[in-house]
């Protein structure tokens, strides 16, 4: 939704200003109607140097017909946020003025939706799978030096054959087991 400031012409005596409001707070584009109570006039849209480094007025001098209503975009690019200062309205060539002091904020009610279950923490996913702490960076090391360790006792319980020897890989095997455990029950 886009914020509108009204902006009244000629609404007491010809080529009198008269914003609807001394003070106008928006968070992203907006527009400036201006409503024209009397006959034709020239009106000149002025932004002050503070303003002007956060807002482009799509149209700075225009026409507004006799008993109508005009309406000009300002455009409010990405930039310092929060931020004060001045647009100055002046009709009938500077026969009438006024200024409104404008002050750009931040959007405090994104397009996004927001509800009081995003305060609460998400419910713990049991789903994943056993092996996604074990294949962690941490771990790596551990498994590549349990697989050759492993490896080597396997390879010399074979080549050599003697009861030692088996029973010693059997105690490398029980040794990685209990290393795999220590990492899944993490």
């Amino acid at each position: 939704m886009v914020d509108t400031l009204t902006v009244h012409l000629s609404r007491g005596e010809l080529h009198e200003v008269e914003p609807a409001t001394a003070d106008f707070e928006t968070s992203g584009r907006f527009e400036v109607a201006f409503v024209n109570h009397g006959r034709a006039a020239h009106v000149h849209v002025h932004p002050d140097d503070a303003l002007a480094r956060g807002v482009r007025v799509a149209e700075t001098n225009l026409f507004v017909e006799t008993d109508s209503r005009r309406v000009v975009g300002v455009e409010v690019p990405d930039g310092p946020r929060p931020l004060r200062g001045a647009l100055a309205f002046s009709a009938g060539y500077g026969a009438g003025e006024a200024t409104v002091d404008v002050g750009l904020v931040e959007d405090s009610d994104p397009d996004l939706p927001v509800d009081e279950t995003l305060a609460e923490p998400a419910p713990a996913d049991d789903a994943g799978s056993p092996l996604e702490g074990v294949l962690s960076a941490e771990s790596l090391p551990v498994l590549g030096l349990g697989a050759v360790a492993l490896v080597l006792a396997v390879g010399a319980a074979l080549a050599i054959g003697d009861a030692v020897v088996v029973a010693g890989a059997l105690a490398v095997l029980a040794g990685v087991a209990v290393a795999l455990y220590s990492l899944l029950g993490d």
